[in-house]
């Protein structure tokens, strides 16, 4: 018995000492009146310094020091403001990168929004959560979500406001498919919700607010992809049809997106990429719509007529409607004709 004790101490020592724990400070980020406010909680109690003397914010902008003196303590809900900076402290409130760093150039914790949360609205904070990994030791990591109730200075690294996720699921003769799994990502950790529809193709889920690319799919016989927002304290209401499947008679219909061969080159890219297709000389007026990580469409792209010299492909130079360069991240790219999509694909832009 106490051999096995000594071994399961040992393995447990073991783990901890290989996924040593990273400091976790900032908990809440609040914009007001055109000001903000940053929540920071020592949430592995890892700090051991008197103050904040050495520490600063930086920004994708700027890059601050705190006052000297500014004390602190573990088990304090720290409240930032401007005024316990040494200058004002710059950030983009359409999304930025937020750095808690210690001389010289360590970097204690970070945040970033403006991607997988979008900008939070008037009176909404972003909270961040502390998710579990998995079991039986898998530590935790920490996601940023849209909060309608801000809690800045108190319940640090939680939310209250989650977003209903509901819908139905239909074949392409909109007969309801049951059994079909609804995985998301980022994912939120060990013990998060599975997400299935019931034998109405029905389905719910409470989730934190925040941006999610899913994955509708039933097995290997039809598969959805696709970018969703889902708002706090909302009802966000979707239906998905599967175009290439019919459940009842259980016959898979071909893969629009291997039927019209809807492909890029090279992938990832930068800066331009080449989308290939393939269409029946019946189908006219086709388009390619490219949609950003977050579910907008960015671009639209007419298709040359039959009397070009390469009617089944286009160049994308990485710019949106006004022509501007775009960031690098995943984008997705649609075939559509006549306002139905045809096939569907994603492209990687590397910077």
């Amino acid at each position: 018995m106490k051999k096995k004790f000594t071994c399961l101490f040992i393995i447990i020592v073991g783990i901890l000492f290989a996924n040593p724990l990273e400091p976790v400070f900032i908990s809440e980020l609040y914009f007001e009146d055109g000001n903000w406010i940053l929540e920071i909680f020592d949430y592995y109690e890892l700090y051991s310094y008197p103050t904040l003397d050495g520490f600063y914010l930086k920004s994708s902008t700027d890059s601050v020091y705190f006052n000297d003196g500014v004390t602190w303590n573990e088990n304090f809900v720290f409240v930032v403001a401007e005024s316990d900076m040494q200058e004002p402290f710059d950030i983009n409130t359409n999304g930025d990168t937020i750095s808690l760093m210690y001389d010289p150039e360590y970097i204690y914790d970070q945040i970033s929004f403006g991607e997988n949360v979008n900008p939070p609205l008037a009176d909404q904070s972003l909270a961040r959560i502390g998710l579990e990994d998995g079991p039986p030791i898998g530590g935790e990591f920490f996601l940023l979500a849209m909060e309608n109730q801000p809690s800045i200075g108190y319940d640090p690294f939680s939310v209250s406001s989650y977003g209903t996720f509901t819908g139905y699921v239909y074949d392409s003769l909109m007969n309801p498919v049951e059994n079909v799994q609804l995985e998301y990502s980022p994912g939120l950790g060990y013990g998060s919700p599975e997400i299935t529809t019931d034998e109405n193709g029905y389905f719910i889920a409470d989730l934190p607010g925040m941006n999610y690319d899913f994955n509708v799919h039933l097995l290997y016989l039809a598969t959805i992809d696709t970018f969703i927002t889902i708002e706090p304290d909302s009802l966000n209401y979707y239906e998905f049809v599967f175009e290439n499947y019919v459940s009842s008679d259980d016959i898979e219909i071909e893969s629009p997106s291997s039927y019209y061969n809807l492909t890029n080159y090279p992938n990832p890219f930068n800066p331009t990429t080449e989308i290939s297709f393939s269409v029946p000389q019946t189908s006219s007026f086709v388009i390619i719509e490219i949609f950003n990580s977050r579910g907008q469409k960015i671009k639209t792209i007419k298709i040359p007529n039959s009397s070009s010299q390469n009617p089944n492909q286009i160049t994308w130079n990485g710019t949106n409607e006004n022509n501007k360069q775009v960031p690098s991240g995943v984008y997705l790219y649609k075939l559509v004709s006549k306002g139905k999509e045809l096939a569907a694909n994603k492209m990687l832009l590397l910077k």
